[in-house]
């Protein structure tokens, strides 16, 4: 549950600092009551800040036109790279948000994973005499499930990895966009439509 929670503090501040590691301990019920209230909270947070961004960005379209019209091409480079930054902090929030979904999802394969590993244990122990074909089938079904789940799992680290890599990429390419002295050179056929 810390590790969640030190995980989901880290991705929500946008910091660039190291997480906190913290030794692994069993998941108990309230830790996982308590993740998935603060997956919530921040699924809330972030479609608060998102409804907020898109009612900048109609102000700023609208003023990005006028300044368009009027031919002042300092403003209009200010007004553009401000409509950029804007662009990427909405990316930002989508990806923030498919990062918590793909916790979310992490957080019921958790679940279920337990469940079955419980089930399993019941199984185990059970001395193979007092077991059923039922119940040998029953177990086998259960080993190969919770081997599902663990590729899942790793199959949505894997994807959340790739997603951070993506994520790296987008910021360093809209920083050097970002530098450049002019954003456009020939602002004669550029338009928003």
């Amino acid at each position: 549950y810390n590790e969640y929670k030190s995980y989901l503090s880290l991705m929500m501040s946008g910091s660039k600092e190291e997480e906190v590691k913290v030794e692994s301990q069993p998941i108990l019920e309230q830790d996982l009551k308590d993740v998935r209230n603060y997956i919530t909270e921040c699924h809330n947070r972030i479609t608060r800040h998102s409804a907020e961004l898109n009612r900048k960005a109609k102000v700023l379209e609208k003023e990005l036109r006028e300044v368009m019209d009027l031919q002042d091409h300092e403003l209009e480079q200010r007004l553009l790279k401000s409509w950029l930054q804007l662009v990427h902090e909405r990316n930002t929030l989508v990806r923030k948000q498919d990062e918590l979904n793909s916790l979310q999802n992490e957080e019921d394969l958790e679940d279920r994973c337990c469940a079955v590993m419980q089930e399993i244990k019941r199984y185990q122990n059970m001395k193979d005499s007092d077991k059923t074909e039922s119940d040998f089938a029953r177990e086998v079904d259960l080993d190969e499930e919770h081997k599902e789940l663990l590729r899942k799992r790793e199959m949505l680290l894997r994807i959340r990895e790739d997603i951070n890599a993506i994520s790296l990429e987008e910021e360093n390419e809209l920083q050097s966009v970002l530098e450049r002295p002019k954003l456009l050179q020939d602002q004669s056929n550029c338009r928003i439509s």
